[in-house]
């Protein structure tokens, strides 16, 4: 069902790609324009087992052919031990130590290589170039396992963390709300301790570790938000609140308790509750 609508998008991206053209002759600033590569649907992809398998990026076989293929909106806890800032970076959004990313990344690659060897996927891309050590290229792409998602699966079970390029696919939510519901499955994760959220596996840094690890990236989750002096792009780290959202608790400041954010349009006591472990007010000295 998620393909055969892809597949009609793409008939439609069709026409808007001759509709454009037919701008672009007739008009020089569009003829200055860059249109980006269309979408393309790849069916019966394999997952090649015998190459590496990382959890946002690995081996795909589509007819006969290779390609290397990394995932939008997520990035996977590193297991190669050398690229040691980003494992810094990575360790302060889950809120761990760097030592233990190398093991965090490891079970996102058992889960991939999971679910992607029992059977067989489909893979969106528009062939954009993800670099990579690689000598073959390698591609952003949204995968769709047995109707599923691969990114959602990975938030879901706690093995990525929200971070990277974002994309609209033809027929798909727009990235602005496809973030919106990783943020929730993430939350959720956390809630129920899956992957890395799972504190007795991955313990949490205290005290001087913690200081020693910081990041921008880090989620509301790991570092919770001072909804008094938080950016609007803070603010949409939190599960629940997009840009809309951002603009009314900012429009509403200064907020003396967390219980005034209920008087905000759209945050009702659901979205408050989920919010109050993930959120602060800045406390001053006299």
């Amino acid at each position: 069902m998620v393909i055969a609508r892809f597949a009609a998008a793409l008939k439609r991206s069709a026409l808007c790609g001759f509709l454009g053209l037919t701008l672009c002759q007739a008009s020089p600033l569009f003829a200055q324009q860059k249109s980006p590569n269309p979408w393309e649907v790849l069916d019966g992809c394999r997952l090649m087992t015998n190459t590496t398998v990382d959890g946002d990026s690995f081996h795909v076989m589509h007819n006969e052919r290779e390609y290397i293929f990394r995932l939008y909106f997520v990035d996977s806890a590193e297991s190669d031990v050398t690229f040691t800032e980003r494992a810094r970076d990575q360790a302060a959004y889950f809120g761990i130590l760097p030592d233990d990313i190398p093991r965090a990344g490891r079970l996102a690659s058992q889960f991939t290589r999971e679910l992607l060897s029992r059977t067989n996927f489909s893979v969106m891309t528009r062939w954009q170039n993800a670099m990579g050590r690689s000598s073959l290229a390698r591609f952003y792409a949204v995968v769709i396992v047995n109707g599923r998602n691969l990114a959602e699966e990975l938030v879901a079970h706690g093995h990525v963390r929200i971070h990277g390029l974002r994309a609209n696919w033809p027929d798909g939510p727009r990235s602005t709300t496809f973030i919106n519901k990783l943020k929730n499955l993430e939350l959720t994760a956390r809630e129920k301790k899956r992957g890395v959220w799972d504190e007795t596996k991955f313990p949490r840094q205290t005290g001087s570790s913690t200081a020693a690890v910081t990041s921008t990236n880090a989620p509301a989750a790991a570092l919770p938000v001072d909804i008094n002096s938080a950016s609007y792009e803070e603010l949409q780290t939190l599960p629940g609140i997009g840009p809309k959202l951002a603009e009314r608790i900012m429009a509403h400041r200064p907020y003396q308790t967390l219980d005034d954010l209920d008087k905000v349009p759209g945050i009702g006591s659901v979205l408050l509750k989920r919010l109050t472990p993930l959120i602060r007010i800045q406390t001053t000295g006299p």
